[in-house]
């Protein structure tokens, strides 16, 4: 179940002589583990340490979360007072049901609400059952889920692997599914989505009795998932298989950055655009780059009419797309450093080597839901070059440079507005940067524009077999579940929208009539009954900013006892301290373990001022209690 290939040699020929490698109880054992054999003796050891959900399939669904919360508590060790350690609340039981039974696709709950430690592991064990009313809801109105993929943040996947190993693979004794900790399984032959397990009767045979498609979940980051879906022989495994997948997102809000596209890296191929092409390429850029129509008569005389008038709607479409009020267009569009490559989580002059043609480098998105929206191919690539030509011209004085010695006088004739203090020998010698050219004669930018137009696409190169994929496009091509502590996020139009071709609202994620704006201008009294409600059910949180100037040494114990101290001083009593929390800002305790920040604490404070210290360690982001 947990996808570990096991294999073993029982026999062995050397010449005309067979030699027995594994016989008796220990070919028994493995072939029990590897389900190709029973064994009634096993089975008895084995069965109990299983639940079984699957005796639950029509049980109503708040009996059935109750039934899972219950087999949950078994999980866990007794704390001191005989209680077991996590008991699932009846605020996480609600929460549980709503992501499960509601619409909208995204969620929000308070932080500290169990989501990743209690929320995931339950739904991944509903998942993993046959009860019909979760299955009923899981297929989000369409056809029923069969794999299952959770979508975490980098620092949280080994956190998440863990919590759906430990409460997801004794369930359903003797049933074959599988959890992969990788999504890159999927190139893997043996690796198929939908799959129908056949019953083994014994050692090698096969019975024809067929079953439900096996289910199958992956544990992965968000952008190890958008890397996979840039992957062609992944993609033809996914694609016709998507209606039966549900991507379950924890930190949602993180994974809809739409700064985070992933790209594949990929190798060049050199371009043979004609004349004819080139210029139909600029009069469809101009005609949409400044709201006019294009000609008929110059797109019928193409041998493909219909594609540049489909090309102008699309160039249109973008056009409208990356006004100032979107982020579409980067104004260093073509420029790439650290910053923006903000989204590489690894090497980053890896991505550098990828991109650096990304003036001219076409990609393929795998979107392809909502007209005008979101595209990212050769195509916009194209457009794009045009507008940074038209309104950053500066950036191509260096290229002008090179070759203004290759403006021929014919073209100068025919598409440069001529003026009398700018001759031809002054435009193709003279020593004018190309911006302050279209300074003085801005009558001639759109011939300038058109002749540099030509030779950035006859330099483009086609990254062959390209892809990018973003967080959109996998909410446009898959059903989703996602939930969050951070509220300031938008619901989408995921892909049960769009199968069923709704209109009506999307709903709000959550209330926004607690939202303080400068401009509202609130009293005092007004702002704290809006950050009352923002708070939820919390308590009254304070938090004080502390400057970390008023030390100067390099030992971190002493540092946070010199804190504690400070602190002390500021209420003249140490059990009357009102903090139960330090956040580092600065990076300051990096080596520290949770044992050494204990001890320090016991021995400051003594045994009974704080009873719990929760530590998340600098180094993997990992939590220890």
């Amino acid at each position: 179940r947990s996808s570990v290939s096991l294999q073993f040699v029982d026999k062995e020929r050397h010449d005309r002589d067979e030699v027995t490698k594994i016989t008796g109880p220990w070919l028994q054992a493995i072939l029990y583990v590897l389900n190709r054999g029973s064994n009634a003796h096993y089975d008895a050891v084995f069965k109990n340490q299983f639940f079984d959900l699957n005796q639950h399939q029509q049980l109503p669904l708040p009996e059935f979360v109750e039934v899972l919360c219950t087999n949950f508590t078994k999980y866990q060790r007794y704390t001191d007072d005989n209680q077991y350690q996590i008991v699932p609340t009846e605020k996480q039981k609600m929460f549980l049901q709503r992501i499960i039974c509601t619409d909208e696709c995204f969620h929000f709950s308070e932080v500290g609400s169990g989501k990743t430690k209690v929320i995931l592991p339950l739904l991944c064990q509903m998942f993993l059952s046959n009860n019909t009313e979760v299955h009923k809801h899981l297929a989000r109105r369409g056809k029923l889920k069969d794999v299952l993929i959770v979508l975490v943040p980098e620092h949280l996947v080994v956190d998440a692997r863990t919590q759906v190993y430990r409460y997801c693979l004794n369930l359903n004794f003797r049933e074959e599914y599988r959890i992969y900790d990788d999504i890159f399984a999927l190139l893997n032959e043996a690796v198929q989505l939908g799959s129908v397990p056949m019953n083994k009767s014994s050692y090698g045979v096969s019975s024809k009795t067929a079953r439900l498609p096996m289910k199958t979940i992956f544990v992965t980051s968000f952008n190890q998932f958008k890397k996979a879906l840039t992957n062609d022989k992944i993609c033809r495994k996914v694609s016709p298989h998507r209606e039966q997948i549900l991507v379950v997102a924890d930190e949602v809000d993180d994974f809809l950055d739409r700064d985070k596209l992933v790209f594949n890296i990929c190798s060049n191929k050199s371009n043979a655009f004609e004349r004819s092409t080139l210029q139909l390429y600029f009069e469809v850029s101009w005609a949409a780059y400044h709201a006019e129509p294009c000609p008929d008569d110059l797109l019928d005389s193409s041998t493909n009419p219909k594609y540049w008038k489909q090309l102008l709607e699309k160039f249109t479409a973008i056009h409208a797309e990356i006004q100032d009020a979107s982020k579409s267009v980067n104004k260093a569009f073509g420029i790439f450093n650290e910053q923006t490559l903000r989204h590489c989580s690894t090497n980053v002059m890896h991505d550098v080597e990828g991109y650096k043609s990304l003036i001219a480098r076409p990609y393929e998105s795998v979107n392809r839901a909502m007209p005008g929206s979101y595209f990212s191919d050769t195509e916009r690539t194209i457009y794009l070059t045009f507008v940074i030509l038209t309104e950053d011209i500066v950036k191509y004085n260096e290229l002008f440079q090179q070759e203004r010695k290759f403006l021929s006088f014919e073209y100068w004739s025919a598409h440069i507005s001529h003026h009398p203090n700018l001759d031809y020998d002054d435009l193709v010698y003279g020593q004018d940067r190309l911006s302050e050219i279209v300074d003085k004669f801005p009558d001639t930018k759109d011939g300038l524009i058109r002749f540099l137009f030509e030779i950035i696409l006859r330099r483009m190169e086609i990254r062959d077999k390209s892809r990018s994929v973003n967080s959109i496009d996998v909410v446009f091509n898959f059903d989703c579940i996602g939930f969050t502590g951070t509220p300031f996020i938008d619901n989408y139009p995921t892909f049960a929208y769009l199968r069923s071709q709704r209109e009506d609202e999307i709903p709000d994620l959550i209330d926004r009539s607690f939202y303080a704006y400068t401009s509202d201008a609130l009293s005092s009294l007004q702002f704290e009954e809006r950050f009352t409600r923002f708070q939820g059910q919390n308590s009254h949180v304070l938090v004080e900013y502390v400057p970390s100037d008023f030390f100067a040494l390099s030992d971190e114990l002493t540092i946070l006892e010199r804190i504690f101290t400070r602190e002390e001083g500021a209420t003249g009593d140490a059990q009357q301290t009102y903090f139960n929390a330090v956040v580092d800002l600065c990076g300051i305790f990096k080596r520290s373990s949770i044992h050494d920040i204990r001890d320090l604490v016991l021995r400051h404070f003594g045994p009974d001022r704080f009873h719990y210290v929760y530590h998340i360690d600098q180094a993997d982001s990992s939590d220890r209690v």
